[in-house]
């Protein structure tokens, strides 16, 4: 019987959504600033020093961001 409901579990699972508030215009804007400085700093840090002086992080948010 744990047999069945399992094997019937994996066909009626129910998909999860998060569902997130929607940001205001103020909070948008500042997520926005945020990552442009970020941006900023790690273009800086690659016309200073080269793209290999990035941390793994940098160069994560980096693929990330122009994705």
């Amino acid at each position: 019987m744990k047999l069945l409901n399992w094997i019937s579990g994996l066909f009626n699972k129910k998909t999860e959504t998060k569902s997130r508030r929607p940001l205001t215009d103020d909070q948008f804007n500042e997520l926005k600033s945020k990552k442009q400085k970020k941006m900023d700093s790690i273009l800086d840090k690659i016309s200073k020093n080269g793209y290999d002086s990035l941390s793994n992080h940098e160069k994560i948010f980096l693929n990330n961001y122009i994705d």
